[in-house]
Order: C-alpha cells, then sequence, then structure tokens
C-alpha cells in the first residue's frame, strides 16, 4: 500500500515536471522573438554614435562627382554630458573618405573631407551654441536633443571631383564620426582609446563605387 501511493506520487510529480516542460518549450520561440526585437534598441541606450540612414548618389557622371546624406544618433556617455554642462567644448568631425580594397594588406584609405563641428553650452543663457567650423555657420538651441539632432544630419554633401580610376570596382566612399572633449587630461585620453565613456567613435560606414 506504501508503494502504491509512492508510485502515485512519483507520477504525478514526473507527469508535473513533463507538462513545466513542454509549457516551457512552447513559449521558447516567443520568448527568443521578443529578445531579438529588442536587441538592437538596447544597444542603441548605450553610449554611442549610431547611423539610422544614409546614402550616396551620383550628380555629375562626367565628373565623378557624388552626394553623401545622413542621419545619425548620438548618445553621449554621463562623462561627455556632464563635462559639456560645466562648460567643457566638445569637438565632432565626420570624416569622408575614398578606399581601395586589397587582398593583401591594409585597405587603402584617402581622406576626401570632414564636416567639423564644435558644441559647448552657455550657462547664463542657458543654450547649446553649435558651430560648424569648415563653414563658419552658427546655431543656438535650447535643448540638448536639438542640438544633436542638427549635428547629425548630413544633407546632399557634395564630395570633391573623383579620378576616373575609381571605377576599377575596387574602390568605395567610407564616412565615420568621432567625438571627443576639446580638452582631455592625459590620464583620461589614454582611457579614452579604450572606453566610449571619454570620447566616442561610430562605426565605419561604405558605398561601393561602380
Amino acid at each position: 500500500m506504501i508503494w502504491m501511493v509512492s508510485t502515485t506520487q512519483s507520477s504525478k510529480s514526473l507527469n508535473m515536471k513533463t507538462l513545466i516542460t513542454l509549457r516551457i518549450l512552447k513559449c521558447l520561440p516567443i520568448l527568443l522573438l521578443l529578445l531579438s526585437l529588442s536587441g538592437p534598441s538596447l544597444a542603441e541606450d548605450k553610449p554611442g554614435i549610431y547611423f539610422n540612414r544614409h546614402d550616396i548618389h551620383m550628380v555629375d557622371a562626367t565628373k565623378n562627382v557624388y552626394l553623401v546624406s545622413a542621419q545619425v544618433d548620438f548618445k553621449l556617455s554621463p562623462y561627455l554630458e556632464q563635462a559639456l554642462l560645466n562648460g567643457v567644448l566638445l569637438n565632432v568631425n565626420t570624416f569622408i573618405g575614398l578606399g581601395k580594397r586589397r587582398g593583401w594588406w591594409w585597405n587603402e584609405t584617402d581622406n576626401l573631407s570632414t564636416i567639423s563641428y564644435q558644441i559647448k553650452y552657455h550657462a547664463l543663457s542657458r543654450h547649446f551654441l553649435l558651430t560648424r567650423n569648415d563653414t563658419h555657420e552658427n546655431w543656438n538651441y535650447r535643448s540638448l536633443s536639438t542640438a544633436l539632432r542638427k549635428m547629425g544630419s548630413v544633407v546632399n554633401y557634395k564630395l570633391p571631383e573623383l579620378s576616373p580610376r575609381v571605377k576599377d570596382g575596387e574602390h568605395y566612399i567610407y564616412m565615420n564620426i568621432r567625438l571627443s572633449p576639446a580638452t582631455l587630461r592625459l590620464p583620461l585620453r589614454i582611457q579614452s582609446l579604450f572606453s566610449s565613456q571619454y570620447s566616442m567613435a561610430s562605426e565605419v560606414i561604405s558605398w561601393p563605387l561602380p
């Protein structure tokens, strides 16, 4: 009699474990889908420079002239945002260059143009002052997010004329962005090489040339 009760309890326990396992397996695809959907948004919540979109098109086939456009999100680290509010200037440089693939060595690169910004906070007016150094344009913004959005907007930026030799199938146009404080103490300057807390760099995006 005792043996029968024990066997019955063991059977019930086994059935319960099996039921729980089946329910977990049933929910697993949904959990994996939710994780895959939330993955990019979680990554983009971290400090960094993120490309939302980027595009290139030719405007002069004879002279090999291209226009590039991009929309970039800047998510400052707490250190960089606090430094900005405390009067430290932030330099932002968008580098656009010409690359050539070389299978046996690093790719050959040549800088074509640089879009250079400087942003600072004016404590008395509580405005963010944005200056584009390469065109000497200036803007004032009440909110940091608006200033960063303006800084991340590249619209139909005209590149210099390219050589006809770039049509060999090996060349490409690339773009990357770097943000760093105008002044950074030496220990932090060294740390900035390994951490996005003190300076930030985007991924390098590229467009193959026909």
